[in-house]
């Protein structure tokens, strides 16, 4: 392995003059995947961001390292095997979802409007790579309130916890629809950054305004729920509090006792996140899951709203929902797998989560 690593590192440091590579006098085999193409005109980006001229030996060389591509991959170029690499990390760790939306995975050598851009050949070969993580808003809806309710009879707090934990995971990865996030969304699109009944009708008794004129109140919210604390769970159960709920007399009580420790070693890991949109000077549009109290709450409401207001102010949105900076080295790639691997298994977590607080409407 070592000698093929050598071999690709000299071949790049001749054709691009890439630093950091190390030199080998050893031959490559004639059906090398890592081969590079002569004039690097492999795309960069494998979901609908086009752009050429960018040198991907690094990245594959990362891919190689970690086992997620080998000798036996097809004899394709190397843009094709990077994207396979790239698909069996993401599929590998993901596996099958139920409640968290599927990711994409673009790699490209600019940023620009998060739109096709090229580079020409004649453009210097570029030494930072963007890649972005990118939803669709179709999503499965966890309806957890009747799950949550019951496993805080069961172990007080641990159904506070538990929406406090999906949230922060949700958070941490591609973004959470959920109670607290969108009442946060309804201080944006309806009460002009109010947070409580009084605040907004302060504000609008200050511009002479009738609440009547208004259809959906902070209050008309709040009422949506049956505990206040739907939007403002926290985390009131520690370690060793869940380590005690492991041996719960309702096995399926321990068993999201068992996924919340999970998750929450995953959380207190710095490196297991993924970074939001800011890059790209547009707000993320869509989120990775959708944690609704029941069918008559007011989420999906708002959630419509938002879209449509989104779509009147299309330039200022993406759906990109995480970017990332990493330099064109083996090295900075390698640690960008690491992180972005961690990252995952916190997403599948939570999907797992998800899953154990879920009550079908037609249960209820």
């Amino acid at each position: 392995m070592r000698g093929r690593t050598y071999a690709v590192s000299r071949k790049l440091t001749e054709e691009f003059g890439v630093s950091g590579s190390a030199s080998a006098s050893i031959k490559r085999h004639p059906n090398d995947p890592l081969r590079l193409p002569r004039k690097c005109l492999a795309p960069g980006a494998y979901v609908e961001h086009a752009s050429a001229g960018l040198p991907l030996a690094n990245l594959a060389l990362a891919l190689y390292e970690e086992g997620l591509i080998t000798e036996a991959d097809p004899d394709w170029g190397l843009a094709e095997v990077v994207k396979l690499g790239l698909m069996r990390l993401t599929e590998g760790t993901l596996g099958d979802l139920v409640f968290v939306a599927p990711v994409d995975l673009a790699v490209s050598s600019t940023l620009e409007g998060c739109e096709g851009f090229s580079v020409e050949e004649s453009d210097p070969v570029p030494q930072t790579y963007w890649l972005a993580l990118e939803l669709t808003n179709a999503l499965e809806p966890c309806f957890a309130g009747k799950r949550l309710l019951e496993l805080e009879k069961a172990v007080p707090g641990l159904g506070k916890t538990a929406l406090d934990v999906a949230q922060s995971a949700g958070a941490r990865t591609t973004g959470c629809w959920s109670p607290l996030f969108v009442r946060d969304l309804s201080s944006y699109i309806y009460w002009r950054g109010a947070d409580t009944q009084e605040e907004w009708l302060e504000e609008l008794e200050a511009s002479g305004e009738d609440p009547d004129d208004y259809g959906f109140s902070p209050k008309q919210y709040e009422e949506g729920f049956e505990v206040d604390w739907a939007c403002s769970a926290q985390m009131e159960l520690d370690g060793f509090a869940l380590v005690q709920a492991l041996d719960h007399p309702d096995p399926a009580v321990g068993d999201v006792a068992e996924k919340l420790c999970e998750l929450m070693c995953l959380l207190n890991n710095r490196r297991s996140a993924f970074p939001d949109a800011s890059p790209t000077d547009r707000e993320s549009v869509y989120r990775g899951c959708l944690i609704r109290w029941d069918e008559n709450d007011p989420i999906e409401q708002v959630i419509d709203d938002h879209i449509e207001y989104a779509n009147q102010g299309a330039d200022c949105y993406t759906t990109l929902c995480s970017v990332w900076d990493v330099k064109i080295t083996r090295e900075d790639f390698s640690e960008w797998l690491k992180s972005y691997r961690l990252g995952l298994q916190l997403y599948k977590s939570l999907d797992q989560l998800l899953a154990m607080l879920h009550t079908s409407v037609k249960e209820e």
